[in-house]
């Protein structure tokens, strides 16, 4: 079963496939995950028996729900992101079509997205049990994950005490010339004149 890149994102982009949406409770999910997903894999066979793309999804419910997709593609992207098929793959290329597992959840990863190729659509035609189940334990064993993220504790940020005014001295920018320091005058100190005698000799008689 192949497709042309070209044909394939132009019935991407027009939403010429099928869509279907089935909501779930995490509980029922978690008890019965291969339950919960079986109207998803019936939607998959009667789209892949009429040659038609398909987008089918499991909204398990919950403050942030998760979603469990299988979707027909050609490449590891998800139908949203069908227009960077052509960065990969030729738009003149004839092409196998896989079968996409697709969770979205902020706590199955960093991107909040994983996507992984269950196999190509012939390749689950021909064991569509072993497929179904292997899919199963996948989409069982990343809502394991989720809720264990989910439930983490969350790390407690310690808010730092609000830091006291701090009085700043304003600084004028206008220099100042350095004060020199005093240079002491020296002053060459002249002999003091000498005192003339007040005293007239004595006339000699």
């Amino acid at each position: 079963m192949e497709i042309n890149v070209k044909a394939f994102q132009e019935a991407i982009e027009a939403e010429n496939f099928e869509q279907t949406n089935y909501p779930i409770t995490e509980a029922a999910a978690t008890a019965d995950i291969e339950k919960a997903l079986a109207p998803v894999f019936n939607d998959v066979d009667q789209a892949l028996s009429t040659g038609k793309l398909i987008s089918a999804q499991l909204t398990i419910a919950g403050d942030e729900p998760t979603y469990v997709r299988i979707e027909t593609g050609i490449i590891n992207l998800p139908f949203e992101d069908s227009k960077k098929v052509t960065n990969f793959l030729d738009a003149d290329k004839e092409t196998p079509i896989d079968l996409n597992l697709i969770v979205v959840s902020p706590y199955v990863n960093a991107s909040g997205l994983r996507i992984d190729e269950i196999a190509t659509a012939d390749a689950y035609l021909a064991d569509k049990r072993a497929n179904m189940a292997a899919v199963a334990a996948e989409v069982h064993e990343k809502l394991a994950v989720i809720k264990t993220t989910r439930e983490a504790p969350k790390p407690i940020v310690k808010e730092a005490p609000a830091s006291r005014a701090k009085t700043t001295r304003k600084t004028s920018t206008r220099r100042t010339a350095a004060k020199k320091p005093a240079t002491r005058k020296r002053t060459t100190r002249k002999p003091a004149a000498k005192k003339r005698s007040t005293t007239s000799r004595k006339k000699e008689d």
